[in-house]
């Protein structure tokens, strides 16, 4: 019976340990090292050779024997199968195939997959060890969340005895939740719209796929803020698009820059903007530039997404009125979530565009999703229709405006210099600048040291190595006394 040399230091080292043992043994199999009818090491031996789990060996040994590799005789131990499953197979024509296939695959793809990794990169979910305090971007308190009234109209809606929520719906959305949408945003953000300008979508970055899906072809021009969300430069890369950066400055999005573009014969399809609070920067995009940009779009033919992805939470002064509710022209295709004012896993979001749009996008969603949840969907409208959703954002935006003086108090005090000037009014982050003596690599590292999370949303930036020092903090999700705690460390830390 020959030792196995099993080298759990794989290419696929991020895998299961029960996976990488199999891994290795398979290519011993077929680099013909393990010979066809030999037998190998018991699973307790095996397992006492390379200190782990004794399950572990004996899940790799299963996967093996289901794939034909190995073979178990009653009463006298597992060998090498006789007949292999892919006996002309070696190991390194294998990888040197799923290579070329991977390229090959990939060839002609608008946008390489390595792109959606600059997304993890800024908003990963995964803490690293040793943290103890993450400063999660744009997550709400779950904590402080109404259960027991949501509890409560989520049975309702299970003994109503209508089993149309278990049936098919429809694509536009629930016809009670289209309504309670637009009667709050004419409450809330000032936007003058009927049920059937609404279109209930399974989280915001769908409706903004749908919108880009219709109206961006290979090609074409796609302006949006540099920086900007990470997610809508995906999906315009993936349709083939060009975006183009349209910078921005203490007023928002520079809509001088973008009136010379046009000048200079650019013919954008969209402008993506996130203008009550942008992404990332939490800079608000000033009256007089809303007004340009509007007029700009009804002058060259371009439609502007207006992402107001959490634009319910601003605690200094009135929320500057949608720009959906001052387009006059049509022009305005506006994007919301639920999921950052209720909580992340109720993927519901919303559009509010022009019927012609709202009815294309009902069209083009059958390719991909037939419809929102329904049961969900009835339980929101009702949520908001019994005023606890409005309820419950009053209550959150004291919270956090708590939270947000906490920290910033604490950084002033202990870290001149470290907050923007002034602090943007909104939102539920902020991005501060690192510190003159430290690089921002240097300032992450330390947080992580001192077990507080932070973000580098330098890659939310056209030119990220042009980006200036700066990371980004949540404290939104976090307890007061955490948000508190993680000032201090960021102080010592970074001093």
């Amino acid at each position: 019976m020959p030792d196995l040399l099993v080298d759990l230091e794989t290419d696929h080292d991020d895998a299961p340990l029960y996976q990488r043992i199999a891994d290795s043994i398979r290519s011993d199999v077929l680099s013909g090292r393990l010979r066809r009818g030999e037998r190998v090491p018991s699973t307790r031996t095996l397992a006492r050779e390379l200190k782990v789990n004794r399950n572990t060996v004996a899940q790799a040994y299963e996967q093996l024997v289901g794939e034909g590799f190995l073979e178990g005789r009653h009463g006298s131990g597992t060998y090498v199968a006789r007949e292999l499953p892919q006996a002309n197979f070696n190991t390194k024509s294998s990888r040197h195939t799923q290579q070329k296939l991977r390229r090959v695959a990939f060839a002609n793809a608008p946008v390489a997959p390595k792109f959606y990794s600059h997304v993890l990169q800024a908003e990963n979910p995964v803490s690293p060890p040793g943290v103890d305090i993450d400063m999660r971007l744009g997550a709400p308190d779950i904590s402080a969340f109404p259960l027991r009234q949501w509890r409560r109209v989520i049975g309702n809606q299970l003994l109503v005895a209508r089993r149309d929520r278990m049936n098919y719906g429809s694509a536009y959305g629930l016809q009670e939740l289209r309504e309670q949408i637009a009667s709050y945003l004419g409450r809330a953000r000032g936007i003058d719209c009927d049920y059937r300008n609404v279109l209930v979508t399974s989280g915001s970055q769908q409706g903004l796929w749908l919108a880009a899906s219709l109206l961006v072809g290979k090609g074409d021009a796609v302006m949006m803020e540099d920086p900007g969300y990470l997610g809508a430069r995906a999906i315009f890369n993936a349709l083939g698009s060009v975006p183009v950066g349209v910078p921005v400055d203490q007023d928002g999005a520079d809509a001088a820059f973008v009136a010379r573009k046009l000048a200079d014969g650019v013919s954008p399809k969209l402008l993506h903007l996130t203008p009550s609070h942008q992404y990332p920067t939490g800079v608000t995009l000033s009256a007089p530039r809303r007004m340009e940009l509007l007029e700009l779009a009804s002058e060259h033919g371009f439609m502007i997404v207006e992402d107001d992805y959490d634009s319910e939470y601003r605690y200094e002064g009135r929320p500057a009125r949608a720009l959906a509710g001052i387009d006059v022209a049509g022009a305005v295709i506006y994007v919301g979530s639920f999921s950052k004012v209720m909580y992340p896993s109720l993927r519901v979001g919303y559009v509010v565009a022009p019927e012609w749009l709202i009815e294309a996008m009902v069209s083009l969603r059958w390719h991909v999703d037939f419809m929102p949840p329904m049961l969900e969907s009835a339980a929101l409208a009702q949520f908001i229709d019994e005023g606890h959703f409005e309820r419950h954002l009053r209550r959150m935006r004291t919270l956090y405006a708590d939270k947000r003086e906490v920290f910033t108090r604490i950084l002033a005090e202990q870290l001149p210099g470290v907050l923007p000037d002034p602090v943007p009014p909104g939102g539920m982050k902020i991005m501060l600048n690192v510190p003159s003596h430290l690089t921002r690599q240097e300032a992450f590292e330390r947080a992580l040291n001192a077990g507080v999370r932070v973000y580098d949303q330098s890659v939310c930036y056209f030119e990220p190595a042009a980006a200036p020092k700066t990371l980004t903090i949540g404290f939104t999700a976090l307890p007061i006394e955490k948000v508190k705690e993680a000032a201090f460390r960021l102080a010592r830390a970074w001093i």
